[in-house]
């Protein structure tokens, strides 16, 4: 006879169990396989933490050479000296206040100012560091943690991104890829680029799991970030077609996700008011597409960072680089002419393991970047970084690359070009 006062099926039996306390279900989500920091994203977090610390102290090492900062000229590298925290910016952050470090310096000391070219660079950067610089935080110090940090959770959202596409072991050769290519050494300065990439990574990564609305959150603060953020609303776009199965009717009732596209413009939309009613620095100039872009799209006073820019078809813009290296060939166009192109070969190879929104984004930041054209004697200048914004191609490359003495080859390559390109970039004899 059967007992009703005893519980007869499991879910009974699981009912009456006592509820773990939080601290056995935080050590249950710890040992999960499923846990926020499993052994990859440590291994990723101790790959970016060697790389921030090998990368500041080549640069460290570089800067006694040609120490251009007056910390630098004042402080030696070796042996430490008191005050130590001076010694400590003298060896961490000195070296890397190079080129367009200065620009964001000024604006998280003191802001934007309308004619001294600071309103060329988009504010998302200098935004995040001005809180810090708030409470007594140095200026660089406060870009280089901002920059740091994103670069971190960009590898960690890069990888997770190409395992939509790739087995675990192949998306860290992808990983791999990117982190040691040669202008990856920029992911570690004080510039846009860890920042805008992450914000890239995590549309695509949201994009991918449908969540279309993060994907234009992440869009908006990557083109709040840099320019090139724009270029993701076509991906995104074309995520979303492809979620309608290329139905038109389809698409036409998920209406409400298509909008979501309309926030990455928005990222743009933002600093244009911004420009406009804080700094009267805009005013629609429609006399040519030159004054059009560059009193609506960039800054009025862009030329006072590169004098000469301009945008034109690609094909002209690397026919002038081209002259220029027939011409008068120095450091600066042989290294972007040479790993430009390269990266177009890289940009070939990984193409049919390229999804096709990843093709399209990629194509158009490399057909941007080569329509560039920084004036008569630095043509290409920023070449590099600006192709680095094409991230889907080491998803590509990761699964195009199979044999393994390819991929160390790739990545051993990157990683002296990498550390070569700093050693430049710290010496002033090239611009990235």
């Amino acid at each position: 006879m059967i007992n009703n006062n005893q519980p007869n099926n499991a879910n009974q039996i699981r009912t009456e169990q006592p509820r773990p306390a939080p601290l056995a279900k935080l050590l249950a989500l710890a040992s999960s396989p499923q846990r926020i920091w499993s052994k990859a994203s440590l291994e990723l977090a101790g790959l970016w933490v060697a790389l921030r610390l090998g990368t500041s102290l080549w640069a460290a090492i570089v800067s006694q050479w040609r120490p251009l900062t007056e910390r630098e000229q004042a402080i030696a590298l070796w042996p430490p000296s008191a005050p130590i925290t001076a010694w400590l910016e003298r060896v961490l952050l000195a070296p890397w206040e190079r080129w367009d470090v200065k620009y964001y310096i000024w604006i998280a000391a003191r802001g934007y100012e309308v004619g001294d070219g600071t309103t060329q660079f988009h504010p998302l950067l200098p935004w995040l560091a001005t809180p810090l610089a708030w409470i007594g935080i140095r200026p660089l110090l406060g870009l280089m943690i901002t920059s740091s940090l994103a670069g971190m959770l960009l590898l960690l959202s890069f990888e997770n991104l190409a395992k939509f596409d790739l087995q675990p072991a192949t998306a860290r050769v992808s990983t791999l890829l990117l982190v040691f290519s040669p202008p990856a050494f920029i992911l570690f300065a004080p510039y846009t680029e860890s920042l805008f990439l992450l914000w890239a990574v995590l549309c695509l990564y949201w994009a991918r799991r449908k969540n279309w609305w993060l994907a234009g959150i992440a869009g908006l603060f990557a083109t709040l970030t840099r320019q090139q953020g724009i270029f993701l609303a076509l991906a995104l776009a074309w995520e979303l077609w492809e979620s309608s199965k290329r139905n038109w009717r389809l698409a036409l009732s998920n209406w409400r996700d298509w909008l979501s596209i309309g926030l990455v413009p928005g990222g743009m939309l933002v600093w244009l008011v911004y420009r406009a009613i804080a700094l009267s620095d805009l005013a629609v100039n429609l006399g040519n597409w030159h004054t059009l872009i560059y009193s609506l799209l960039i800054s009025p006073s862009a030329d006072k960072v590169v004098p000469g820019q301009t945008f034109m078809w690609p094909w002209q813009a690397l026919g002038l680089a081209l002259a220029k290296l027939a011409s008068k060939p120095d450091i600066d166009i042989a290294i972007n002419l040479i790993l430009g192109m390269g990266f177009i070969v890289l940009l070939c190879i990984a193409w049919r393991s390229m999804r096709t929104s990843y093709r399209i984004y990629s194509v158009a930041i490399a057909i941007i970047s080569f329509s560039y054209h920084t004036g008569p004697i630095h043509p290409y200048q920023g070449l590099l970084r600006h192709l680095l914004l094409a991230f889907p191609v080491f998803i590509g490359l990761g699964a195009a690359l199979h044999r393994p003495i390819t991929r160390l080859f790739m990545v051993a390559c990157g990683a002296f070009g990498m550390f070569s390109l700093l050693l430049l970039y710290v010496m002033q004899t090239w611009i990235p």
